[in-house]
């Protein structure tokens, strides 16, 4: 209806709420609208144990896709590979929430400074108290700040970082170049990020493959957090994206091809999750534990993505980048 401004499901969750009179949530997003609605949205700092990245087999799988070794991480390949032997770099992490992404960085000994910067104060005194519980106080650095003010301070970085960050950024014409000058001229752009549909606006193909994978789970292992059994993926009305987070994969689809126009691609590692993604969203802790039936389980997830792939493409990727030479 209308390109999928609105759809029926919006109708089902809105008559659940009903149902439960819990209506407040709603109207908030409704009264809260724009920048202070991105904020309010990434005010909070609970963990999710309901999506697909809580999952330890899949960080492996990431760390195979991104890294050729299920046990790397892309922090300490990128590290050993492109940073090494420096260890006194100056980092700057794009929207970095509460800091998690961060803690794995500063680990690897390559900054003497990274600073992490969001919009959302929740979050930077989150990742604050985070930095100092794990001894990296005097590398790692928050602060709340909207980047796109930063380059007009004329400060540069040797690394910057995009780690799920940047598909909240929209005017890609404008903001890519302006990122670019916030590293210096020897500098490098480490990214890991989701590059799929705008507005999570899924493709026929990508329903279908998460639908079919959906259908083969037990029923127990789509039980949702609050009850419910998870029966199907369905495509979210750009309504209810842009009520829910007016940045979430705003312009998601223009951010690979604007990364590869804007700056020198030195490694790129597109690693899947087109299909786990959207199939294990909000039903991610029924698979946390390590048991075999479980690994097994995922293994013909991961499978049956794998087979996807050729005609769904790839959903995320993990990019290494420098600042594009002038002339």
């Amino acid at each position: 209806m209308l390109n999928n401004l609105v759809n029926r499901h919006d109708a089902d969750r809105l008559l659940r709420k009903v149902r439960k009179l819990d209506l407040e949530p709603v109207l908030a997003k409704v009264r809260v609208r724009g920048g202070a609605r991105v904020v309010q949205h990434w005010s909070r700092v609970d963990p999710s144990l309901t999506e697909w990245w809580a999952i330890p087999a899949v960080i492996k799988r990431w760390n195979l896709l991104m890294t050729g070794d299920a046990d790397t991480s892309f922090p300490e390949y990128v590290a050993a590979k492109h940073f090494a032997p420096r260890t006194d770099l100056r980092g700057l992490s794009l929207g970095c929430g509460t800091g998690g992404n961060e803690l794995l960085w500063a680990r690897t000994g390559a900054f003497s400074l990274l600073e992490g910067v969001d919009v959302a104060p929740e979050r930077i005194g989150f990742a604050t108290r985070a930095a100092a519980e794990h001894g990296l106080a005097d590398v790692l650095r928050f602060r709340v700040t909207d980047v796109n003010r930063m380059t007009s301070d004329g400060e540069r970085f040797d690394v910057l970082l995009g780690l799920q960050s940047l598909h909240h950024f929209d005017e890609l014409d404008e903001t890519l170049p302006r990122l670019s000058q916030l590293i210096e001229p020897d500098g490098m752009f480490a990214i890991d990020e989701f590059v799929g549909p705008t507005r999570f606006q899924w493709t026929d193909a990508q329903l279908d493959a998460a639908n079919a994978l959906l259908a083969q789970l037990p029923e127990e292992r789509r039980r949702m957090a609050d009850g419910r059994i998870k029966r199907r993926v369905v495509r979210p009305s750009r309504l209810s994206m842009v009520l829910d987070d007016p940045s979430e994969a705003v312009d998601a689809a223009a951010l690979l091809p604007g990364l590869r126009r804007e700056f020198d691609v030195v490694e790129e590692r597109p690693y899947g999750g087109t299909v786990l993604h959207i199939a294990f969203s909000g039903i991610a802790h029924n698979f946390l534990d390590q048991e075999p039936g479980t690994l097994a389980l995922l293994e013909r997830c991961f499978a049956a993505e794998d087979a996807a792939l050729p005609e769904v493409g790839h959903d995320f990727v993990a990019m290494v980048c420098r600042r594009r030479s002038v002339g």
